[in-house]
């Protein structure tokens, strides 16, 4: 089955000249990382996991950017796994999207179809779902940037998680560490961080979330999301790759909206790390 693009145009350019100028645009911005991706000759040697921020590219793509030129450096990944929320409601609690292809401006990438099968057949919660990925952004906003940098010759398996229960995305973390020993797998947990408050207030509990990523505290990521009620979309895609213990979180780059539109009374927090 053929996915069509459906923030194209919206929350990316969606001619292939516009969207790869835009993209350049993105590694040059004062917010991003002042450098274009150089890809490795090498193959992925490693799994390895990047938390990656959602929006349009006017607003997080700089932040994004950062990531992405790790992942070049990195090598070209047998497989992509991109889990991202739910914000539609729609689908299963944990849908995979598990044959055919995905389209962007740039061509179409192709569903690992094996991966995907191992997927479900290793965790019975987990179902092929296509209505729950239809009009959902928060995986398709990093294919283009994917196609940038590594080409069209990849494939992806996308998981989205209406369920982030810590049960949840414990559970999917270890089904991660299965997979990860048979392929060389870039594994990216898709999320923003705070939505819609003051900049002082948005930083605040962006970098609480922050310190227990990096600690790889889970419980205390959950707590403190509870605690202080942390508008967080990607919690459980973000704690899946944690549990998949891939290596040491490290920040690449935090920003906020505000940074990036002038506008500081309603800010979402934007953050790139990579797990290696």
């Amino acid at each position: 089955m053929l996915r069509k693009p459906v923030v194209a145009g919206i929350y990316y350019q969606g001619n292939l000249l516009a969207l790869r100028n835009q993209i350049k645009s993105l590694f040059k911005h004062s917010e991003g990382p002042g450098v274009e991706p150089s890809l490795s000759d090498k193959k992925l040697e490693r799994s390895y996991g990047m938390i990656l921020p959602h929006a349009g590219y006017m607003a997080s793509g700089p932040v994004a950017a950062w990531g992405m030129v790790e992942a070049a450096k990195m090598g070209t990944p047998d497989t992509i796994v991109l889990l991202g929320p739910s914000h539609t409601g729609l689908g299963m609690p944990v849908s995979v999207w598990d044959d055919g292809d995905w389209e962007t401006p740039f061509g179409s990438v192709a569903i690992d179809k094996d991966l995907a099968r191992q997927f479900l057949k290793e965790y019975d919660y987990a179902e092929a779902n296509y209505e729950a990925h239809t009009d959902e952004h928060s995986i398709e906003i990093h294919l283009p940037l994917l196609q940038y940098v590594f080409g069209r010759d990849i494939k992806i398996l996308p998981i989205a998680m209406m369920d982030q229960r810590k049960k949840t995305a414990m559970e999917i973390g270890s089904v991660i560490r299965k997979l990860k020993e048979e392929k060389n797998i870039l594994f990216i947990a898709s999320t923003d961080l705070n939505h819609y408050e003051p900049e002082a207030e948005t930083r605040e509990k962006d970098e609480e979330v922050i310190s227990h990523i990096l600690e790889q505290n889970i419980e205390r990521m959950y707590g403190s999301i509870s605690e202080m009620d942390i508008s967080m979309c990607g919690f459980g895609p973000v704690a899946a790759v944690l549990e998949g213990k891939m290596g040491q979180p490290e920040m690449l780059k935090h920003s906020t909206s505000g940074v990036m539109t002038g506008d500081y009374s309603h800010v979402v927090g934007y953050v790139s790390m990579i797990v290696k």
